[in-house]
């Protein structure tokens, strides 16, 4: 048995049903017994079917699945409901997903999957997984966070095509793929841990889960699944490029705990002078009463330092011409603050917590609790008068805790589960209700840096932040690169940006958005970054279409690391290559994924001057192009169009 996580720890599995099904009250309901319905592909992998289902299912008959048919992609979700009268029913380990699918020509299946955040250099990191009879491949999440550790979706692929499961889910879930022989994989998923009663008439909601069929290898689903995923899990309102800002972080010359009112305004007014083509103005951390990070559970602005609140910080970014960009961190209060003295009965303490994880017990952190509708109301309002007021368009929640320890922490014997439950749902009520108030607010959803990115949470919100391992100046960032590498995998829209103006920098954090904490009043940082922008907006969409690795993923600088974004439709794509120590005379073949073998493609290396190449597809997948690293520390970029679409 295989098991990993977001360190080093137990297993998770995956949970299914068809559609939103409410389990009714009665007797005590466990753990499905195995196999308890089938699904089988279609012909040719197109679509799938569940047959022999189980006998509550078929008696229930209130499914309201949502499917897609074009994407041959089905979601649904579960609900538990209490009983109307009598004896409370003991829910126990039950799961929103245990199937078995039959893989034609029975053949061998591989698991691939990826890592998440967990403030690693390695963060999303792909991994692929042989399944052999008999010996499940347990994945699981680490402490509440949805893609801490272990990203919530997993590619199950065979010969000729497969099936793309995820968990929808912004807390603690545990999946499990175990070969049965003969093309046959049994698929598990839910809670990593329940076991509770329901009070008469509650009903919550368990995690949803997505399934999507492919044909072809295993990469052309990743492509299929992240085009789903842009067309259905995407927030609407926007445009997706609209979504992903390209910002002024205020970072880059003010401390988080020293922004001031006067300081922010000051800054607003000059970066609007340089009519650099920024979008956002990025305020992070750090403006709330008491600073960063010891007024989490201070809902205020600062007064000594933001006298009027925000809104002079949000009307300067306006007239300059930017969206307004602000921090906020709701589900975290800290000791002293004004949540615990005035609410104390709507905070959960941390206990059980291991010695890497000790100080959020010493610190007294505090997780406010979500499931608490009052706790909510009071969260929601406090937010919302700061978005009113300040004209905040881009809302930017932050999470820096682990949940699962305040969850567990004193529960009942028949509650297990319950809390966190409670929170997640209470969770997407506030989201949803945010949007609802303020329609076209963007959401970001940061959680320390990419650690709730499953699809429950893309539907709602944005990546900004994929990890807290990120920016680092001094040295070659190759963590950035393998991030977007990997991540790439799964989701369009993510990006980073950089803290420095050198190439290397700038190029290793493209993305579909971009942070740059430069200094703004420095006039070689700003040419360097005016010049990357002229080059770098033009080719920002394409991050969104077809993404192909080029090369093995390392997070060794000394090795090569390359991919391509292609848009099939317009037949423009990019290529990055990075390869950090080097001798002089390193060099590395491209060869170029799914380009028209007989048409003429314009290729235009950003690092030579004058006229761009012609080459044909058939050129650049067969020969390829061959990238130099004549000294250390080389970032490379490729852009190419078809030349019938540049007429």
């Amino acid at each position: 048995m295989r098991k990993a996580h977001a360190v080093e720890g137990p297993g998770l599995r995956l949970l299914a049903l068809f559609a939103l099904l409410l389990i009714p009250c009665g007797a005590a309901i466990r753990a499905q017994e195995p196999g308890g319905s089938r699904l089988v592909l279609g012909a040719g992998f197109d679509g799938v079917e569940l047959r022999e289902m189980p006998a509550p299912l078929l008696a229930h008959r209130n499914f309201t699945r949502q499917g897609y048919p074009a994407d041959k992609a089905v979601e649904w979700q579960v609900r538990l409901r209490g009983p109307e009268a009598g004896d409370a029913p003991l829910f126990e380990n039950v799961r929103s997903a245990d199937f078995v699918v039959q893989f034609p020509m029975e053949s061998a299946a591989r698991l691939h999957w990826s890592k998440g955040s967990h403030e690693s250099a390695t963060d999303f990191q792909p991994r692929m997984d042989s399944l052999i009879e008999g010996k499940p491949v347990e994945l699981e999440s680490f402490g509440g966070r949805s893609s801490d550790g272990v990203m919530p979706y997993f590619n199950l692929a065979a010969e000729g095509g497969g099936i793309i499961v995820a968990v929808g889910w912004t807390g603690d879930w545990k999946a499990s793929f175990t070969s049965l022989g003969a093309g046959r994989v049994r698929v598990e998923a839910g809670l990593k841990r329940s076991r509770f009663k329901l009070p008469a008439g509650e009903v919550v909601r368990l995690p949803s889960v997505l399934l999507m069929t492919y044909r072809g290898a295993w990469l052309d689903g990743q492509n299929q699944f992240r085009r789903l995923m842009l067309r259905h899990f995407t927030p609407s309102g926007h445009a997706p490029m609209e979504l992903m800002p390209v910002a002024a972080s205020v970072h880059g010359m003010i401390g988080f705990n020293d922004t001031t009112e006067e300081k922010l305004v000051a800054l607003a007014g000059d970066i609007a002078a340089l009519k650099l083509p920024l979008d956002t103005f990025w305020l992070d951390a750090g403006w709330t009463e008491g600073g960063f990070p010891s007024s989490q559970g201070n809902p205020a602005a600062d007064p000594r330092r933001f006298a009027n609140g925000l809104a002079p910080v949000g009307g300067a970014a306006r007239n300059g011409g930017m969206r307004f960009l602000a921090w906020f961190e709701p589900e975290r209060a800290m000791r002293g603050t004004w949540l615990e003295r005035e609410h104390p009965a709507w905070l959960l303490s941390a206990s059980g917590t291991p010695p890497e994880l000790r100080y959020m017990e010493k610190d007294g952190f505090r997780l406010v609790d979500f499931g608490n509708p009052e706790a909510r109301a009071c969260a929601l309002e406090s937010v919302s008068k700061h978005i009113r007021d300040a004209g905040i368009s881009v809302y930017r929640q932050d999470f820096n805790l682990y949940p699962s320890y305040f969850w567990h922490t004193g529960e009942a014997p028949d509650a297990a589960g319950l809390r966190e439950i409670r929170h997640i749902g209470g969770l997407y009520d506030f989201f949803d209700e945010l949007r609802r108030r303020h329609p076209g607010l963007i959401i970001d959803n940061c959680a320390s840096g990419g650690r709730r990115n499953d699809f429950e949470m893309m539907r709602r919100s944005v990546v900004l932040w994929r990890s807290d391992s990120c920016w680092d100046a001094k040295s070659y960032p190759r963590n950035v690169q393998s991030m977007t590498y990997g991540l790439s995998h799964w989701l369009p829209l993510h990006g980073l940006g950089s803290v420095s103006t050198s190439d290397v920098a700038l190029r290793s954090g493209m993305g579909a958005c971009a942070s740059y904490a430069a200094n703004f009043r420095d006039a070689d940082a700003v040419t360097a970054l005016r010049a990357h922008l002229a080059r770098y907006l033009k080719v920002r969409p394409l991050f969104a279409a077809d993404y192909h690795p080029l090369t093995e993923w390392s997070d060794d600088p000394k090795e090569w690391l390359a991919f391509q974004f292609h848009d099939p439709t317009t037949g423009e794509g990019i290529v990055q290559a990075f390869h950090g120590a080097s001798p002089s005379q390193a060099s590395r073949t491209l060869k170029l994924r799914r380009l028209a073998a007989e048409k003429q493609y314009t290729v235009t290396d950003w690092d030579k001057a004058g006229e761009p190449s012609s080459r044909s597809g058939a050129e650049l997948a067969n020969e390829g192009i061959e990238v130099r690293a004549a000294t250390e520390n080389g970032a490379f970029v490729y852009q190419y169009k078809l030349q019938e679409a540049a007429r």
